[in-house]
This record gives C-alpha cells, sequence and structure tokens, in this order.
C-alpha cells in the first residue's frame, strides 16, 4: 500500500511521542547502584505516584509503539525475504553491535579511572574480569539484556524478523487469528524469548492486512479518546495490577496516535515534532546509560529534598535529550559517513 505524506508525517510524529516516553520509562528509578551497593530512593507519596503514572503506566506504550510502527512498516512495503534480511542487517545489526561495543568500551575505562569507578561499576561483574561467556551476554546472548539495556529491542526485532515470512503467511491466512494470537502472547503473564516483539508483529502484520491505517482512531474525537486514556491510567494507577496497566498500555497507543493527527494538523508543532524526530535513533542509543550516570552522579551531588527530586525527575531526561541530539548534530556535520553507518543508513 502506498503510504501518503500525512501518514508518513504522523509515523515520524508518534515515534518522537515514543522516544520521549521511553527516556521517561528509564528515568524510574527505586535505587541508585554504586560500586559498594544501592542506595534507596525516598520519595514522598506524591512524587512517588507522579513518577509511577508517568514513567509506569503512561510510558509503558512507548516500546510496544516502536515494535507496531516497525511491523506496520515492514509489511506495507512487501519486500522479498532477501531484501528484508539484507536491509535489516545494514540497519539493525550493524548499529547493534557498533553501539553495544561502544558503550562496552566506556563503561571499560570509566570502570578502570580511580575516580568514576564508583559510578560506573553497579553491581555487575566489571567488564575487565568477565568470562568469556559473560562477554556474550554483554551483547544479549544468553543473558535478558546486552550491555547497552535499551538494545534489547534491536536485538528481539532482528529476532523476530527471520519469521518474517511465517507470520506474514499467518496473517494473509486469517488476520483475525493472527490479530488475537499476537495479542494473547502480548498480554499473556507467562514470559517467553522474544514474546513481545512476536506479539506486535502479529498484531502489526494483521492490522496491514485489514488495511487498517493511522487514520483509523480519526472518527473519534480527541475529548473522548483523551478521557477514556485518562480513567486508564488512573485505574492502573490506583488499583495497581497487570490487567489495569496493561489496558492503559493498549490505550495509551491510541490515545498516542490520535494525537499525532491534532499535532500534525498544526504546522508550526508539526514542524518541531518532524524535526525531532530526525534525531529518535540518537537517543534511543544514547539515553539510557546517559540517564543512569547522569542521575548517579545528582544524586551523589544534591540534597534529597522534595524539590530537587522533582527537579531531577524532570530535567535529567530533558539535559539527556538535548545532549544526545548535540552529539547527533555533531557526528553529522563532521563525520557524515560514520554517521550514517552508526545509525543504520537513517
Amino acid at each position: 500500500m502506498q503510504m501518503t505524506k500525512e501518514e508518513s508525517d504522523r509515523i515520524r510524529i508518534v515515534k518522537s511521542i515514543a522516544i520521549v516516553l521511553v527516556v521517561f520509562l528509564h528515568a524510574y528509578t527505586t535505587e541508585v547502584n554504586f560500586e559498594n551497593g544501592s542506595q534507596t530512593v525516598i520519595l514522598p507519596e506524591w512524587l512517588r505516584l507522579l513518577e509511577v503514572g508517568v514513567s509506569q503506566v503512561m510510558a509503558r506504550c512507548g516500546v510496544p509503539i516502536f515494535f507496531l510502527l516497525s511491523a506496520v512498516l515492514l509489511f506495507r512495503a512487501e519486500h522479498t525475504y532477501k531484501d528484508v534480511i539484507w536491509k535489516k542487517t545494514r540497519t539493525l545489526l550493524v548499529p547493534y553491535l557498533i553501539w553495544n561495543t561502544f558503550w562496552i568500551v566506556v563503561f571499560l575505562i570509566l570502570q578502570s579511572l580511580p575516580f568514576t569507578a564508583a559510578y560506573f561499576s553497579g553491581n555487575n561483574t566489571p567488564i575487565l574480569q568477565c568470562s568469556v561467556w559473560e562477554w556474550f551476554g554483554l551483547y544479549g546472548i544468553g543473558r535478558e539484556y546486552p550491555q547497552c539495556y535499551p538494545l534489547w529491542f534491536m536485538r528481539d526485532l532482528m529476532a523476530v524478523i527471520l519469521l518474517f515470512l511465517s507470520i506474514r503467511k499467518a496473517a494473509d491466512k486469517s488476520p483475525q487469528a493472527a490479530f488475537c494470537i499476537g495479542l494473547f502472547s502480548i498480554l499473556c503473564p507467562f514470559s517467553f524469548y522474544g514474546k513481545t516483539a512476536l506479539g506486535w508483529f502479529l498484531v502489526g502484520a494483521a492490522v496491514v492486512k485489514k488495511r487498517i491505517s493511522i487514520y483509523f482512531f480519526d472518527r473519534y474525537s480527541m475529548g473522548e479518546v483523551g478521557a477514556l486514556y485518562c480513567c486508564c491510567v488512573a485505574a492502573a494507577l490506583f488499583c495497581d495490577n497487570l490487567v489495569t496497566r496493561d489496558i492503559a498500555m493498549l490505550f495509551g497507543i491510541v490515545f498516542w496516535l490520535r494525537l499525532s493527527k491534532e499535532i500534525y494538523i498544526r504546522k508550526t508543532m508539526r514542524r518541531i515534532f518532524l524535526k525531532f524526530s530526525e534525531w529518535v535513533f540518537m537517543i534511543y542509543v544514547l539515553h539510557e546509560l546517559s540517564l543512569s550516570s547522569l542521575r548517579k552522579i545528582c544524586f551523589r551531588l544534591f540534597p534529597k529534598s522534595p524539590l530537587c527530586c522533582f527537579l531531577e525527575y524532570l530535567l535529567i531526561p530533558v539535559v539527556v535529550m538535548a545532549g544526545c541530539i548535540l552529539a547527533g548534530t555533531v557526528l553529522k556535520k563532521h563525520l557524515p559517513g560514520l554517521y550514517r553507518i552508526v545509525t543504520g543508513e537513517r
């Protein structure tokens, strides 16, 4: 299916929203790990509710949005299996290896310096002391997360893309069944390797087969969708369980997709979000370890008053995203060839 200019722009807008949600998802913490142990973060109740509401309820739909959009864009393109594997090698595998290696080297250096070791050692085995098997684990092989934690998304995305043909055939045969199985995989309480990626790819393939586009939710008013989403967030916050959080996550996806229309029709906001979308990948690969490191420094330097904790929660993600954009701008300007490689030619 040919994608319209509006669809393309709105997908970029939704990606911009999703990366901000992912950053705030990782901004939440209950303890800070240092070389000599962990220190608990004690927050007043109002601030705890705010952080849980934003980071643990609203932001939980950030990663699912990326999985869903990745699936929809892949299945709409109608590439051959060979083309898909070759393209994803350049856009996923190569950047995955480069960025994970980059962060391993950064941590190896900082763990070796006396004045930074306490901030970068945590509870894990120091990199220089890792066994061969632990080195595989640093790349996410045999371990739940790679050294650069957010890269688990790329790893699982690469794994599920290997099943591209099977997923497409399943959706072609019965999109309703593919959608239901995918949704069950996403929401089921038990865990298995790659279940989130597999679930959203089944849903995405079914959505493409049924020709459902981003315009689907425009039939509902922003007020209706917003009110329903607020109720879901409140339910997940005050009746905290897996069911209410999953419902909030699903309606969160609907809310942000619908909001993209309101942003798109406002030209100034559209330009801002589209410009921001150019740096989504750089924020993705650079934000988490920068975020945790800056949080540790602030934990040591500033008092733990409610006001300081509140400002840190709001401002550290903003500073980190600005730093990621600055790093991307410098790299793109001065080393454009390297920039294309490390971003998967995005």
